[in-house]
């Protein structure tokens, strides 16, 4: 199964980068109405529903069918579509069940989300459904284009995880790695060692004249006139002299080695920290999809410190180089007590998935209002039309949350793939789960605080990776790490699906904390990052080793292509959260969520910033990047609302 391609690059506008924004929006091209009913000069709306839940999706369908129908139109004008369906005789060529009718002839892309939209389905309690066919019935559009909708970014985003795992898996990878220069006690030169990436630096206190030897290795072998090598701000492009390669001999049957030795042409600056960031391809030309391209490796980044630093390995993150080139991922803070001016919770978040000149069109704040003796809450989510959740939310209890997808195979289709490896033919792509907005939208309903709003994501099947950051108007500061704990294989563990970030007690012990008052997240797991159980990875490896398939099933921080964006991001916004520490009201944090370390511009979908104790949701969304449009305020009870 190969699947959409990534781009091995962190520039903003490579071809594979694109096309990987194409995959995630297939589910938003297909088979959508003809013409847009009428222009739409707007694109910002709020839009309060009451009632039974097929009334409230009507009206929703009703109210915001021309930007339904548009955010549509125009998606598939952009030939998006088709780019996912070029991936069929590819992903056939893995999965040979859809190398046949009815996923040919152009049917592939809609076949396959349609299948994964009908298997989550199943998992959703009937008021979903009855929305979702409420806003089919209002909006003229049909119930599977409505349930596509509303599922596609957990069922993409993991497929695209499979998909990235899929394609590095094939190209060069760091097998080992050494520093040349550096002796131990007994005066021999310091042997080379496994390489594994890593949250914090890979060694400290080297002379600053050290060379980095690196082995890289792929099954074709590594093409040495791909070569890109970075350190610290200094690029060296392929064949610079300060970069020598050499193959080195290996038996039959085992992966192919180069040796790269990267000897600087001046010596690195004293007591500091340098970050190298390798970039190279393989011999092979890869031609499906076309155009014809190279088959690169995932960019990797290693952190170390030279002598006089003085700070252990565990003490030096991983951060890299704010070079320019990296879009960042999404990102989310919260913070209370002495970090803000007045003592109160706040949690805000900058959302960066896709937007493909459309989205940010279809921009609404949804308010639902809880049907009287229901026992439920009135809660608002920050969306798009036509879309019964959002990433980012908060209730009339004062529970604020907002999620950041995290890339891992401990997702849903991979659990559910597993199990039919021993025929590999006959292997489909298979998922069930609540998607996280609607998993989030449960927790509105009811959840009066952020212990009982990570309780109750325990209780559900996930589809997806997801960072979901919550605050309560208590100050109570939450991370929940959600996945689909493939470690059960079928059998619900459910308690091992959600892992739950708080302040520990110290920062060493509480790693996306400063202080107990502050907390933030990427799209990296902080506390899960052992994510994929080894018993799995060894079974999956295993039974597609046997059918000859060379994928090297992982933890995040091994095959995820948003692992050192995100750690780059990460610790960005630790050290401005530091720095900024009780100065944070709404204002600071608009601003914050502005800064360009942590805006895509091309890809940025929403701002928000909650204000749990005073039931305020600050929002900037209809523009590209979202932050550059004017930021509004809802208020519950507000005006009798």
């Amino acid at each position: 199964m190969a699947a959409p391609h990534l781009s091995h690059h962190r520039t903003t506008g490579s071809v594979a980068t694109r096309l990987l924004i194409t995959v995630a929006l297939l589910a938003l091209l297909i088979a959508t109405p003809g013409c847009v009913d009428e222009p739409i000069p707007v694109y910002r709306e709020t839009i309060h529903l009451r009632g039974a839940p097929y009334d409230r999706g009507l009206d929703h369908g009703k109210r915001l069918r021309p930007r339904i129908r548009a955010f549509y139109t125009q998606l598939l004008a952009t030939a998006l579509l088709p780019n996912l369906n070029r991936e069929q005789p590819s992903i056939g060529g893995f999965l040979k069940g859809y190398a046949v009718a009815p996923y040919t002839n152009g049917q592939f892309s809609y076949r396959v989300l349609l299948e994964m939209a009908q298997a989550v389905e199943t998992q959703l309690p009937d008021r979903y459904k009855d929305e979702m066919r409420g806003i089919a019935d209002g909006s003229g559009m049909t119930y599977e284009q409505i349930l596509i909708l509303n599922t596609f970014p957990d069922t993409v985003l993991a497929v695209r995880a499979i998909a990235a795992t899929l394609r590095f898996s094939r190209g060069p990878r760091i097998g080992r790695w050494q520093v040349l220069g550096v002796k131990n006690t007994k005066g021999e030169q310091v042997k080379e060692k496994a390489y594994v990436p890593s949250f914090t630096a890979q060694a400290v206190e080297i002379p600053t004249d050290a060379k980095i030897r690196l082995v890289l290795t792929d099954p074709e072998g590594v093409d040495p006139k791909t070569v890109r090598v970075q350190l610290d701000t200094h690029v060296y492009e392929p064949g610079d002299p300060a970069v020598s390669t050499r193959a080195l001999d290996t038996d039959p049957g085992e992966l192919k080695e180069l040796e790269v030795i990267l000897t600087p042409d001046k010596p690195m600056p004293a007591a500091a920290v340098q970050a190298l960031i390798l970039q190279v391809a393989d011999v092979t030309i890869a031609d499906n999809p076309l155009p014809a391209h190279p088959r690169f490796g995932r960019e990797e980044t290693l952190t170390f410190t030279t002598a006089g630093y003085g700070k252990a390995l565990e003490d030096v993150p991983n951060t890299g180089v704010d070079d320019g080139r990296t879009r960042p991922p999404p990102v989310a803070f919260a913070v209370k007590g002495p970090a803000t001016t007045n003592g109160e919770p706040l949690l805000a978040q900058h959302f960066a998935l896709l937007d493909a000149g459309a989205a940010h069109q279809a921009t609404t704040l949804f308010v639902h209002h809880a049907e009287p003796g229901s026992g439920t809450a009135d809660h608002a989510y920050v969306s798009w039309a036509g879309m019964t959740w959002g990433f980012s939310g908060m209730n009339r209890h004062g529970v604020a949350w907002a999620c950041n997808f995290s890339d891992t195979l401990d997702n849903a289709i991979l659990k559910d793939l597993i199990p039919q490896l021993n025929d590999i033919s006959k292997a489909k792509l298979t998922t069930t789960g609540w998607p996280i907005g609607m998993a989030m939208r449960e927790v509105s309903r009811d959840a009066g605080d952020s212990d009982a709003a990570t309780a109750k994501l325990r209780t559900m099947q996930h589809v997806m990776g997801w960072n979901c950051t919550i605050v309560d108007k208590g100050g109570k500061l939450r991370i929940a790490e959600v996945d689909a704990n493939a470690k059960g294989l079928g059998v619900a563990l459910l308690a091992d699906a959600v892992t739950v970030v708080q302040w520990r007690g110290d920062a060493a012990n509480s790693p996306s904390s400063n202080t107990e008052h502050d907390l933030r997240a990427a799209v990296h797991f902080v506390a899960n990052f052992d994510d994929v159980d080894p018993l799995i990875t060894a079974l999956a490896d295993g039974l597609l080793g046997q059918q000859g398939v060379p994928v090297q099933i992982a933890n995040q921080r091994v095959v995820s292509s948003y692992f050192f964006k995100s750690l780059l991001a990460f610790h960005s916004l630790g050290a401005v959260l530091a720095e900024r520490f009780g100065t944070f009201d709404v204002k600071s944090a608009q601003a914050l969520l502005s800064d360009r370390r942590f805006v895509d511009k091309s890809d940025s979908m929403n701002a928000v910033v909650f204000e749990p104790s005073a039931g305020r949701i600050h929002h900037a969304m209809g523009a590209v990047p979202a932050t550059d449009a004017v930021w509004k305020t809802f208020t519950f009870g507000e005006g009798g609302q």
